[in-house]
């Protein structure tokens, strides 16, 4: 009886393991900051694994152009980051980034940073 009851509850956390998605834990710069320079890159930590095949950040300026560089992974597989571009100067920026939970799930978002 033990046994099966064992077994039960080790089914029933299967799921909840193996199913989760992730949730952005936090990002540098931090959403709606004010920079007096500009940061050398964007970073992002997620709450859970993802794919870094399919997971990516990328930054614009006010008129759309990409300022930032190829998506690189710590040696986490739950924080991802971007390179800016050298000599970005004051404006709005905006990061758009996508991830891929390691059951599928894709997620995208986006916020806004300013340089003074």
């Amino acid at each position: 009886m033990r046994r099966t009851l064992c077994i039960i509850i080790f089914l029933l956390a299967i799921p909840s393991i193996v199913f989760a998605h992730v949730y952005l834990l936090e990002c540098s710069p931090e959403q709606n900051a004010v920079l007096d320079k500009a940061p050398e890159k964007v970073t992002i930590a997620f709450v859970g694994s993802v794919e870094t095949a399919f997971s990516k950040i990328e930054v614009f300026n006010a008129d759309g152009t990409k300022v930032s560089k190829k998506t690189s992974y710590s040696d986490s597989d739950t924080v991802i980051e971007s390179a800016l571009d050298d000599g970005i100067g004051p404006g709005e920026y905006t990061v758009k980034w996508k991830c891929m939970s390691l059951d599928g799930h894709m997620q995208t978002g986006e916020y806004k940073f300013t340089i003074k």
